[in-house]
């Protein structure tokens, strides 16, 4: 009788064992408790709503000119018709705002994706290949790094204006040129984390049993690398908004497209007459770059195995 419920007993313990938990359950966990994190979550998760259905949220279509055909004034101050007020030629600035969310997101998704994927493979080629191929690399990184990044770039959209006046500063190239010179930090940054992973006992049974150099860089350590990876991810996409900021504030942007550096290129000429017309541009650029610095710090301490408890 006493084996029986014995037996009983330890069947019931056994049904009440708890299953794995993954370390991606681990991390949401701790990312719910920070509340920073969760707050920069809110702030960019917001931008991404106003920019898919901006057509939906917008008072006006792209680039009408509300006040001038409406009242034949321009600039008009914040109002309950106006909620942002109205630019230097008559725009609904809210209804800009709105339309440059997507522009801006798409620069810095854009020049993330580019720069993160150079980053990835130099960082991890160089980190776990080492010898010859890290020194070429790592002296590749160097050369990038003392570029003075910005003057570059000015210097590149000067040049394609003088060779293709009609495709200069087109937002793509501009994505494009952001993403080509922002990626050395993040390589160095990443094959700081694989000379690290690469000690680990899993790398050396994964060459005992025979595995590729290519199996092994793709398949243990990126996996392993992968919360650094999305740290950065996240900061540079907030560096790129703001080179993109910077680049249309100076005039080498895309003319043609609505972006809230754009906004702030044309609101510069009279700051104290229309102080509107740039504050709140400035006030989304501000908001968006701390929502995703916010989101990254918050990852990084969720997903930092270090950092656990």
């Amino acid at each position: 009788m006493s084996n029986v419920i014995r037996g009983k007993r330890l069947e019931t313990l056994v049904k009440r064992k708890p299953a794995g938990v993954s370390q991606w359950s681990i991390a949401w966990r701790r990312f719910k408790k920070n509340k920073a994190a969760l707050a920069g979550l809110v702030i960019v998760g917001a931008i991404i709503v106003i920019a898919v259905f901006s057509p939906i949220i917008a008072r006006y279509p792209l680039n009408y000119l509300a006040s001038f055909n409406e009242e034949g004034r321009i600039r008009m101050p914040p109002s309950s018709k106006y909620w942002f007020g109205t630019d230097y030629i008559g725009r609904d600035v809210f209804s800009q705002l709105v339309y440059g969310a997507g522009n801006v997101l798409y620069v810095g998704f854009g020049a993330a994706a580019i720069a993160m994927s150079l980053a990835i493979a130099i960082g991890i080629a160089s980190g776990y290949l080492g010898g010859l191929v890290d020194n070429v690399l790592m002296r590749i990184t160097e050369i990038f790094l003392v570029i003075p990044f910005l003057l570059i770039l000015l210097v590149f959209l000067r040049v394609a204006m003088a060779i293709a006046p009609s495709g200069v500063g087109s937002l793509t190239m501009v994505t494009l040129m952001i993403g080509l010179f922002s990626w050395a930090s993040n390589a160095r940054i990443i094959r700081g984390e694989v000379l690290r992973v690469k000690q680990n006992e899993y790398i050396e049974a994964a060459i005992a049993l025979g595995a590729s150099k290519w199996r092994i860089m793709f398949r243990h350590v990126l996996p392993n690398v992968l919360h650094v990876i999305i740290v950065l991810t996240t900061l540079q996409i907030a560096t790129a908004i703001l080179v993109e900021a910077g680049v249309s504030f100076l005039g080498f942007g895309d003319p043609n497209s609505v972006t809230w550096g754009q906004q702030l290129q044309g609101a510069s000429e009279a700051v104290k007459e229309a102080w509107w017309e740039g504050i709140f541009p400035g006030l989304f650029i501000t908001l968006l770059v701390l929502g995703f610095n916010l989101l990254g710090n918050g990852l990084r301490d969720a997903l930092d195995p270090r950092l656990r408890e």
